[in-house]
C-alpha cells in the first residue's frame, strides 16, 4: 500500500444509472470551475538518513521535500488535507490557482484519522470547493480527481468509482472509495469530484506493487467523514471524537456459526478498557455488537465510525451474548487521550551539506556534486551529480570550503534563507536556489 496522472480522459458527463443530468458536461468544464478551490502543497520535514545514499557516514539530520494536495473549505482560507501530507513538516507552503506560493499554518491534525487542516491569510476570500453526499454515490459514477502527482501540479485525471467500503489498513476508521482515476504520489489530500462538481472524496492512496504508480488502484476517503471533522473543528477548535472502550475484531461468517448466532456480520469483545464506557454499560467480553442506535456494526471500521460521531450521546446498543439478543444503553465517552494537534515540527539547525542531501568533492573545475539525495532540499533546487559550483551570489568559488565560508556568512551571520548558486555540469550552465524555508 503507498500513500500518494495528469492525463484527462473525456467521457460522457451524465452520471451512470441515475438518469439525473450533470451539472457539468465534461471534464474541461468541470476542471476550470473547480480549480480556483484546489492547492498544490509542497512540505520541508526532516527524513532518516540510509545508508548507501553516497552520504556522509554519522549524519542524522537530512532535510526532504516533499508534495502533496489539498482543497479550500472556508473562504478565510482554511485548506483539508492528508495528515500524512503534513507530518513531520517544519516548513508548510501552497501554492494557489491564482500561483501565489504563500506559507501556510497548520490548525491542527487528527492523530486518530488521516485529515489535517492548513490556513491561508490571503486578505480576501477565496475560492471554497462545495461538499457533497458520499452516501448518495454509486458504482460506475464518473470522477475526477486533482492533485500534484510527483510535483506535477494541479494535475487533473478521470475515472469511475469502483467500489465502497474498502479497507486499507490506513485507520481505525476505513470506509474507502475505490476509484480508477489515476492518482499518484502526491495526489494525497486532493479532491475527488462528482460531475456536479462537489468534493466526494479526499484522496489518501494508492494500492500498487514494488514501490511502483497507479494501477488504477485508488483510494479516496468519503466525503461526510471529513465533513464531520472539519465541522467539529469550527465549532469546538478541535474534533470530539467518541469512545467506547472496547478492542474487537470484525465478525466472520464462520465466527457467527461457531458462536451460534444469526448476524454474520459485527464486532466480537475481546477486550473492555477499566472504567470505559463498555464497561460501565455492562458489557462483556465475547459478546457480539452488531447495532448501535439506528447504525448496523458490519466489522470494527462501521463500529469506529458510530462511535466517533455519537461523543456525549447515549444510545442503544444491540448485542448477541451466548446465544441471546440483549440491548444496552450506552453513554458514549469522549477520547481520553488527545487527538489533535497543531504543533508543527521545529526547524533543524543545518551544520553540513549532507543535511541539505548533497556531498560535494573538490576538483579542479571547483566544488562539485559526488551524491544527491532524492527530494533533498537540494535536488529540490535542482542540483545533479556531476554538477560543479562556479558562483554563490556574485562570489567565484575554487574550493568546497570557500563555498561553505561564503554560505556560512549568508545564513548564519546575515539571516538569509536561500543562496543563488551557479552551476556547470550535464544539464548545462544555469542558476540553481537553495532555500532553507521552503
Amino acid at each position: 500500500m503507498s500513500r500518494l496522472g495528469p492525463v484527462s480522459i473525456a467521457f460522457a458527463a451524465a452520471l451512470v444509472s441515475t438518469g439525473v443530468r450533470a451539472e457539468y458536461r465534461n471534464v474541461a468544464e468541470l476542471s476550470a470551475a473547480v480549480m480556483p478551490a484546489f492547492v498544490d502543497i509542497y512540505t520541508r520535514g526532516l527524513a532518516k538518513s540510509e545508508a548507501g545514499n553516497g552520504m556522509p557516514p554519522g549524519k542524522t539530520t537530512q532535510i526532504q521535500d516533499e508534495v502533496g494536495s489539498g482543497f479550500i473549505v472556508d473562504s478565510s482560507g482554511l485548506i483539508v488535507t492528508n495528515r500524512h501530507v503534513v507530518e513531520g513538516a517544519y516548513s508548510i507552503f501552497v501554492t494557489l490557482a491564482s500561483g501565489e506560493h504563500v506559507p501556510a499554518k497548520l490548525v491542527g491534525k487528527a492523530l486518530t484519522f488521516d485529515i489535517a487542516l492548513l490556513k491561508v491569510d490571503m486578505g480576501r476570500p477565496l475560492a471554497v470547493a462545495k461538499f457533497g453526499d458520499s452516501t448518495k454515490l454509486k458504482i460506475g459514477q464518473s470522477v475526477v480527481a486533482i492533485g500534484n502527482p510527483l510535483g506535477f501540479s494541479s494535475s487533473v485525471s478521470a475515472g469511475v468509482i469502483s467500489a465502497f467500503h474498502r479497507q486499507a489498513g490506513l485507520s481505525a476508521y476505513d470506509d474507502l472509495i475505490q476509484t480508477d482515476a489515476t492518482i499518484n504520489q502526491g495526489n494525497s489530500g486532493g479532491p475527488l469530484y462528482n460531475m456536479d462538481g462537489e468534493v466526494i472524496g479526499v484522496n489518501q492512496a494508492i494500492y500498487t506493487r514494488n514501490k511502483g504508480g497507479s494501477i488504477g488502484i485508488g483510494f479516496s476517503i468519503p466525503i461526510n467523514d471529513v465533513k464531520f471533522l472539519v465541522d467539529n473543528v469550527l465549532k469546538y477548535g478541535s474534533p470530539r471524537f467518541g469512545w467506547l472502550g472496547v478492542t474487537g475484531q470484525s465478525m466472520t461468517a464462520q465466527m457467527a456459526r461457531a458462536a451460534g448466532v444469526p448476524a454474520d456480520k459485527g464486532v466480537i469483545v475481546s477486550k473492555l478498557s477499566p472504567d470505559g464506557p463498555a464497561m460501565r454499560a455492562k458489557l462483556e467480553v465475547g459478546d457480539i455488537l452488531v447495532r448501535l442506535g439506528d447504525k448496523p456494526i458490519e466489522g470494527t471500521s462501521s463500529l469506529n465510525r458510530a462511535v466517533a460521531r455519537s461523543a456525549g450521546q447515549t444510545l442503544p446498543m444491540t448485542v448477541y451474548r451466548n446465544g441471546e439478543k440483549l440491548t444496552l444503553p450506552v453513554a458514549i465517552g469522549e477520547w481520553p487521550q488527545e487527538i489533535w494537534a497543531s504543533k508543527m515540527e521545529a526547524a533543524p539547525k543545518l551544520n553540513d551539506y549532507a543535511d541539505f542531501g548533497v556531498n560535494f568533492v573538490d576538483t579542479p573545475e571547483g566544488p562539485t556534486v559526488k551524491a544527491i539525495v532524492e527530494r533533498s532540499v537540494a535536488w529540490t533546487a535542482g542540483l545533479r551529480e556531476g554538477d560543479t559550483v562556479k558562483r554563490v551570489g556574485m562570489w567565484p568559488i575554487k574550493t568546497v570550503g570557500e563555498m561553505g565560508a561564503v554560505i556560512d556568512e549568508m545564513f548564519n551571520r546575515k539571516g538569509k534563507t536561500s543562496a543563488l548558486l551557479l552551476v556547470s555540469g550535464p544539464n548545462g550552465d544555469r542558476w540553481v536556489d537553495v532555500s532553507i524555508a521552503e
